[in-house]
Protein backbone atom coordinates (compact mmCIF):
# COMPACT_ATOMS: atom_id res chain seq x y z
CA UNK A 1 0.00 0.00 0.00
CA UNK A 2 1.04 3.48 -0.79
CA UNK A 3 1.87 6.27 1.51
CA UNK A 4 -1.24 8.21 0.38
CA UNK A 5 -3.56 5.57 0.26
CA UNK A 6 -2.24 4.44 3.89
CA UNK A 7 -2.97 7.65 5.32
CA UNK A 8 -6.51 8.02 3.86
CA UNK A 9 -7.30 4.88 5.82
CA UNK A 10 -5.66 5.93 8.88
CA UNK A 11 -7.71 9.33 8.44
CA UNK A 12 -10.97 7.03 8.14
CA UNK A 13 -10.30 5.23 11.39
CA UNK A 14 -10.75 6.92 15.02
CA UNK A 15 -7.91 6.94 17.36
CA UNK A 16 -11.01 7.05 19.89
CA UNK A 17 -9.98 4.82 23.04
CA UNK A 18 -12.80 3.78 25.45
CA UNK A 19 -12.10 2.69 29.17
CA UNK A 20 -14.19 -0.60 30.69
CA UNK A 21 -16.96 1.86 32.12
CA UNK A 22 -17.00 4.01 28.86
CA UNK A 23 -17.47 0.73 26.92
CA UNK A 24 -19.92 -0.72 28.90
CA UNK A 25 -21.76 2.77 29.00
CA UNK A 26 -21.39 2.27 24.84
CA UNK A 27 -22.91 -1.25 24.84
CA UNK A 28 -25.57 -0.53 27.67
CA UNK A 29 -23.98 -3.55 29.96
CA UNK A 30 -22.91 -3.40 33.09
CA UNK A 31 -18.93 -2.34 33.64
CA UNK A 32 -18.73 -6.28 35.62
CA UNK A 33 -20.01 -7.78 32.50
CA UNK A 34 -18.06 -5.46 30.23
CA UNK A 35 -14.35 -6.63 32.90
CA UNK A 36 -15.95 -10.78 32.25
CA UNK A 37 -16.43 -10.33 28.65
CA UNK A 38 -12.60 -8.59 27.96
CA UNK A 39 -11.05 -11.19 30.22
CA UNK A 40 -13.14 -13.93 28.40
CA UNK A 41 -11.33 -12.83 25.22
CA UNK A 42 -14.62 -12.12 23.78
CA UNK A 43 -14.78 -8.39 23.38
CA UNK A 44 -11.44 -6.75 20.92
CA UNK A 45 -9.81 -4.92 23.30
CA UNK A 46 -5.92 -4.79 25.22
CA UNK A 47 -4.41 -4.63 28.76
CA UNK A 48 -2.20 -1.61 28.80
CA UNK A 49 -0.95 -2.09 32.23
CA UNK A 50 -3.15 -2.99 34.93
CA UNK A 51 -6.13 -0.68 33.09
CA UNK A 52 -8.09 -2.44 29.80
CA UNK A 53 -8.69 -0.14 26.33
CA UNK A 54 -11.18 -0.53 23.55
CA UNK A 55 -10.74 1.08 20.21
CA UNK A 56 -14.56 2.55 19.47
CA UNK A 57 -14.25 1.79 16.18
CA UNK A 58 -13.01 -1.60 16.44
CA UNK A 59 -15.81 -2.52 18.68
CA UNK A 60 -18.36 -0.64 16.51
CA UNK A 61 -16.60 -3.37 13.19
CA UNK A 62 -17.11 -5.64 16.07
CA UNK A 63 -20.70 -5.33 16.53
CA UNK A 64 -21.30 -5.16 12.81
CA UNK A 65 -19.72 -8.46 12.02
CA UNK A 66 -21.13 -10.30 15.05
CA UNK A 67 -24.81 -11.54 15.09
CA UNK A 68 -27.38 -12.06 18.28
CA UNK A 69 -25.46 -15.67 18.63
CA UNK A 70 -22.32 -14.22 19.48
CA UNK A 71 -21.16 -14.89 23.35
CA UNK A 72 -22.02 -10.89 23.95
CA UNK A 73 -25.53 -11.73 23.79
CA UNK A 74 -25.55 -14.86 25.27
CA UNK A 75 -23.27 -13.77 28.29
CA UNK A 76 -25.38 -10.51 28.89
CA UNK A 77 -28.66 -12.57 28.09
CA UNK A 78 -29.56 -10.41 25.18
CA UNK A 79 -30.99 -7.88 27.63
CA UNK A 80 -28.09 -4.88 27.37
CA UNK A 81 -28.44 -4.79 31.18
Amino acid sequence: MNKQAQRKNESNFSHEVMSVRELADFLRISVHTAYRLAEQGKLPGRKVGKYWRFHRDVIVEWLATHGEEDALYRSAGGSGE
